[in-house]
């Protein structure tokens, strides 16, 4: 119990939220996770343990800047965000008969007119405008990464470990209106785009990543745009040149996630949204998580920017 209390007093506003998420996702999986295959049951639900016991390990390290140990030591949630997303193809089988794809394309219709994820690629259909599109919407495998990485080498500390913090409270809350309201998309709903755009190579490469590399359920809103708004967001308040670079990605990620009918109009949309809202509510948090831990705010302990690394 004093090596949990030790834990907890020493843990970032960060470190609260990956351990709320993955203990109340692994409280679902261990509670309703019977209604899969004991494999999974046993196997997820084990896993949330291992990842609950990483994370209050973690959390009682010290704060080390710049150091292999100490980017490790801040940024554990986002290396772990692509596993939880794997297993949102189950939780978000938990508590629904179906998906509420039905509700959202009426809602596209009356909002837009029309289905915009058919009907953006039908009117432009140009191969370079489609590979375009595809290479902007493959960026997203790699924008947060770069973002991350350019606050951490350009000696930005404090913005790179509130980005950390801003992007896991907006992958779990994305994750979890996934849960409880999940979307297909038009990837699953809709052909895919066909004839001589098909022939490109990033079109090519993003759909055999997504041949396996998608979660069902996992589209409204769109965490690839809220994730993207979020990288702005932060990046204009640290580093105006990240911000610079960061921001015609964005757009055309954004616009990408439509044409290539991975999301539809409104994923997109509600995405913009997500993505304001749950970093204003990140900003919001964080000095309540902090007293709560007791850790105070997070700063380089020992380490500045320019000091050697511990």
């Amino acid at each position: 119990m004093n090596w949990l209390k030790t834990r907890l007093a020493a843990a970032q506003a960060t470190d609260i939220v990956f351990l709320a998420y993955v203990t109340f996702s692994g409280v679902l999986f261990a509670a309703f996770g019977w209604k899969f295959s004991p494999g999974i049951w046993i196997g997820l639900t084990l896993a949330h343990i291992a990842m609950v016991a990483l994370g209050l390990w973690l959390a009682g390290q010290p704060l080390r800047y710049p150091s292999l140990a100490g980017f490790v030591r801040d940024a554990y949630p986002i290396l772990l965000v692509v596993f939880l997303y794997w297993e949102l193809r189950y939780l978000a089988l938990l508590f629904g008969s179906g998906y509420n794809d039905p509700l959202i394309l009426r809602l596209e219709e009356v909002i837009f007119g029309e289905q915009l994820a058919m009907t953006f690629s039908q009117r432009l259909p140009y191969l370079w405008l489609s590979e375009l599109m595809h290479s902007f919407y493959a960026l997203y495998w790699i924008l947060l990464p770069m973002a991350l990485f350019a606050l951490y080498f350009r000696g930005k500390a404090e913005g790179f470990r509130e980005l950390v913090y801003v992007e896991t409270i907006v992958f779990f809350g994305c994750y979890l209106a996934f849960i409880f309201f999940p979307v297909q998309g038009p990837h699953y709903e809709f052909p895919v785009i066909s004839g001589p755009l098909a022939d490109g190579f990033f079109y090519k490469m993003v759909h055999w990543v997504l041949a396996d590399g998608g979660s069902k359920g996992a589209a409204f809103p769109s965490s690839h745009v809220a994730v993207a708004v979020a990288i702005l967001l932060v990046t204009w308040r640290h580093d105006r040149v990240v911000f610079a670079v960061m921001a015609p990605l964005v757009i055309g990620l954004t616009i990408g996630t439509v044409y290539g009918r991975f999301h539809y109009g409104m994923d997109a949309t509600s995405g913009v949204l997500a993505g304001v809202i749950l970093f204003a509510i990140a900003l919001y948090l964080r000095g309540f998580l902090e007293r709560f831990s007791g850790s105070g705010p997070a700063a380089p302990v020992g380490n500045s920017p320019g000091s050697p690394a511990v």
